[in-house]
């Protein structure tokens, strides 16, 4: 008789600082074939199970989600899984730094109730992002463990092969696999734990190196997310293991590799505040900037004015935005206004500029005013891919300035000829860690406390 894999999750990544709440229109749901098509993996070796592609919701990350959407989104995946039952095994999809009010560990909830909803040997696999957070509760209630291992992300897919080649060896081989996981104190940006760069280059190539330690079968290093004030945000290291006491050690020696490293963390990088930025860079060259406070691949919103202001305040000219979050500005140049107000949602500031001309493609409104160009979003969007731009009939070659809502840059834009330099600016995903809340979040930890020792003994 073939065995049943179960597939679903919720994956997303939340700054509880954020205004913006996500719900159903947040929300991309992946199912049936477009579920598996989107997992990518080589189904047809395996003709002695049979995989249930259930319901896979997916947002650009922002602000928390909706209490209600997600008890109703949690809902509607368990009746899927009820119907399906008896299953074998579950592949589950998760971010892991998702924030909704009033439930402390969304994906510990979201994933216990999944456990209670199948036999105690059905076996299951989460899938992680390394910038999500773990906790005693999902640790409980899996049995096989998996994170991207790149930053920026381009292991995706890879991961998701490891987690479900996992779970396929543990239904079918009954091969013997224990999760040991440690909290490590430190808890920093992506933007200072890019995996291009050392010390995570490093710390994150070791990891395939334990990997090939007898007794262990999975090693992991999650930086956690920052921009949360919750209890479970942290660093941690997580190894899935056959004989406990390598995995232990294991785990304590990734632990102490991202600890003793927490000073050498770094962005990948030249980095400036705004007022600075534009007196270093060479206008001679093409530069690309990251606007990083207002990154909404970070759970920014996506529509700061700031560096709009400076450049036309400076009449810096050749410069290309790309792009900001305005609905309503889109909305009024459908009927084709010669001047615009454009209100920035973070600081309530408001400016004017002038339209010397426009055109709408695909939800954008593409803006010319005072020699620099104004990509204006109809909905919250990164610019990551070069298609981007030529979707939107733009040139490059055409601006001495890209300026981007990023923190560290996407590969594509990384491998272009030109100079990056990511600007400090604030917003609700600013790098500035001091001017943050911080009241429920674990305490001692790096950086936001640096004098105190981590009590661990390999």
């Amino acid at each position: 008789m073939k065995k049943k894999i179960f597939i679903c999750g919720i994956h997303t990544e939340c700054c509880s600082y954020s205004t913006l709440i996500q719900n159903k229109k947040d929300f991309e749901v992946l199912s049936s074939k477009k579920l598996l098509k989107y997992i990518n993996f080589p189904y047809s070796k395996h003709e002695n199970i049979t995989f249930i592609p259930n319901k896979f919701y997916r947002s650009l990350p922002g602000g928390p989600v909706d209490k209600k959407f997600f008890i109703k989104t949690i809902n509607n995946i368990t009746k899927g899984l009820t119907k399906s039952k008896p299953i074998d095994g579950i592949l589950l999809i998760m971010h892991g730094a998702m924030y909704v009010k009033g439930i402390s560990d969304p994906e510990g909830f979201f994933i216990k109730k999944i456990r209670s909803k199948v036999s105690k040997d059905c076996k299951i696999s989460l899938s992680y992002d390394l910038h999500g957070q773990m906790t005693d509760t999902i640790i409980k209630n899996i049995d096989y463990f998996a994170a991207y291992k790149t930053a920026p992300h381009i292991d995706v897919k890879q991961t998701y092969y490891r987690a479900m080649k996992m779970l396929i060896n543990g239904i079918l081989k009954n091969k013997k696999n224990h999760i040991i996981w440690e909290k490590i104190p430190v808890l920093v940006s992506g933007e200072m734990s890019s995996t291009i760069v050392e010390p995570c280059k490093k710390i994150y190539e070791n990891l395939n190196i334990f990997n090939k330690i007898k007794g262990v079968n999975d090693c992991n290093l999650l930086i956690g997310y920052v921009w949360a004030d919750t209890k479970r945000a942290t660093a941690s290291a997580i190894v899935n293991c056959a004989d406990i006491n390598i995995g232990k050690r294991i785990c304590k020696k990734i632990a102490l590799s991202y600890w003793n490293n927490r000073f050498k963390l770094v962005y990948d990088m030249q980095s400036y505040k705004l007022n600075r930025i534009f007196h270093v860079i060479n206008k001679k060259r093409f530069t690309i900037l990251a606007d990083s406070g207002d990154n909404p691949t970070a759970g920014g919103v996506g529509s700061r004015i700031d560096v709009l202001e400076h450049v036309f305040k400076n009449k810096i000219q050749n410069t290309l935005f790309a792009g900001i979050f305005n609905e309503e500005i889109y909305r009024e140049l459908k009927n084709k206004k010669n001047r615009i107000v454009i209100k920035d949602t973070f600081s309530k500031k408001k400016i004017s500029i002038s339209i010397d001309k426009f055109y709408l493609k695909n939800d954008n409104a593409i803006v010319t005013s005072n020699y620099n160009t104004i990509i204006f979003t109809k909905y919250r969007k990164p610019f990551h891919y070069l298609s981007d731009f030529k979707e939107l009939n733009i040139n490059l070659k055409k601006y001495k300035i890209l300026i981007v809502k990023s923190g560290y840059l996407s590969p594509e834009l990384k491998k272009l000829k030109a100079d990056n330099f990511m600007i400090l600016t604030d917003g609700f995903v600013t790098q500035d860690f001091k001017r943050i809340k911080n009241f429920y979040r674990e305490k001692p930890i790096y950086p936001f406390q640096k004098k105190f020792r981590y009590n661990i003994a390999i």
